[in-house]
């Protein structure tokens, strides 16, 4: 994956989906982002989805981030999403269901992006209001464990 955000210097907490077929994959991508012994892990069905449609899901995904913070000093928050999610399926039936086509591929990637910046906007205003600074990556990796960036959201500059 070509480096397309400043690489984080600080402990990281990353979210990312209970998919087994992908754990090996995840850690050898936080590995080649230099964050070897570096990053909290916090898992949750669907990743973003899962945070954003269930609301103790979503109690429970900050509380951890306040803990991190606290404990290990985080500054990045990384949101993994993958595709062919089962909980996307799940959670949104068909609009969540994709096949391998060029625009189900598009389709696919859009719909990440859609709920992965939905989070990482909202952990923007929980940081703020907490006084934190996080900034928030959020990425998609296919079932061969490459990665590409969805979107880069660094900390507001006012905190």
């Amino acid at each position: 994956m070509p480096s397309t955000y400043p690489a984080p210097r600080k402990n990281v907490l990353l979210l990312s989906c209970m998919d087994l077929r992908l754990l090996d994959d995840i850690v050898r991508f936080m590995h080649r982002d230099n964050l070897a012994n570096r990053y909290d892990q916090f898992i949750l069905a669907g990743s973003s989805l899962g945070a954003n449609l269930h609301g103790a899901w979503n109690e429970v995904f900050f509380q951890h981030i306040e803990t991190a913070v606290e404990l290990h000093g985080i500054q990045d928050v990384y949101i993994l999403e993958h595709r062919h999610c089962g909980a996307y399926e799940k959670f949104l039936g068909d609009e969540g269901t994709f096949d391998d086509s060029t625009e189900d591929q598009k389709k696919e990637q859009e719909l990440h992006k859609i709920h992965a910046v939905e989070l990482a906007k909202r952990i923007h205003s929980w940081s703020d209001a907490h006084q934190y600074t996080l900034n928030v990556r959020t990425l998609l990796m296919d079932l061969r464990g490459e990665v590409s960036i969805l979107e880069y959201l660094p900390a507001s500059p006012n905190v």
